[in-house]
């Protein structure tokens, strides 16, 4: 769900970007008087800055175009025309696109880190709660349930359930999701992606994860223990987010391990 919310976010800031510096160059109209355009740079570049930082890369840099035109149209004579009489206000207007330009490149690779950082954190905490599920007292189905709901909410998931070996549902991150079909899909532990027919390619990993549905296999000291089925939310499934979602499937089956009776040894 991040991922929406911040492609949401990126075109949000992509309207209001252009917006806010045309706004801004006519906001000083009265100040162009008393200094010369050059240094009302400094502040369209503070303004690129501010866009880079909350909307990205795209967002900063129609910002940083939108704000060289602002400055030529209200800020250098002629006024309210896009031609520039002095030699001056020529490089304040190419210096400050490029400048606004250079900010949107650092400003929105900043932004970047600190996404992947938040993204980090939530599936370390979503591993840490997955691996100390087992210390706890509550019932394996309680403890599943809240591993599943950390999962839709952490990772590109839009449900999550655990069925054992026979097929019975033992866990769902939403109570509607046990009437979901079971989906036809299986998906490798360690990739999340369907295997490979004959002839066929392996898909690229940075595709979302099936929306119609995915069956992990659960397995547990060599045997199986139950499927973990997954739906994706249409976002891109990153790397670390499948190395989540798989090492999530594992401690499932230790979890289900525990409550699933062994087959009677031979002698």
């Amino acid at each position: 769900m991040r991922d929406k919310e911040d492609e949401t976010d990126n075109l949000f800031y992509l309207a209001i970007g252009p917006m806010a510096a045309i706004l801004l160059g006519a906001a000083l109209v009265p100040l162009r008087g008393y200094t010369t355009a050059s240094n009302f740079a400094l502040v369209f570049v503070a303004l690129t800055i501010v866009v880079a930082e909350l909307g990205g890369r795209s967002a900063a840099v129609a910002t940083a175009l939108c704000s060289g035109l602002s400055l030529d149209f209200f800020l250098t004579q002629p006024y309210m025309q896009l031609t520039m009489y002095e030699k001056h206000d020529v490089i304040a207007v190419v210096g400050l696109t490029a400048c606004g330009l250079i900010a949107a490149a650092f400003g929105s690779q900043r932004g970047k880190r600190t996404t992947a950082l938040t993204t980090a954190r939530k599936n370390l905490d979503l591993l840490h709660a997955a691996l100390s599920g087992g210390e706890v007292g509550d019932p394996v189905a309680s403890r599943l349930t809240s591993i599943l709901r950390l999962s839709r909410d952490a990772l590109p998931l839009a449900a999550a359930v655990v069925r054992d070996e026979r097929d019975q549902v033992v866990a769902r991150s939403d109570p509607a999701d046990g009437l979901r079909p079971v989906p036809d899909a299986v998906l490798e532990m360690d990739t999340l992606l369907p295997a490979p027919g004959p002839g066929q390619e392996r898909a690229y990993r940075g595709l979302p994860l099936p929306e119609s549905g995915g069956r992990i296999a659960l397995v547990a000291g060599g045997r199986r223990v139950g499927s973990l089925d997954v739906w994706g939310n249409g976002t891109w499934a990153r790397p670390e987010s499948r190395r989540t979602l798989s090492d999530v499937a594992r401690s499932v089956a230790i979890l289900l391990a525990g409550e699933s009776p062994r087959a009677p040894a031979r002698d």
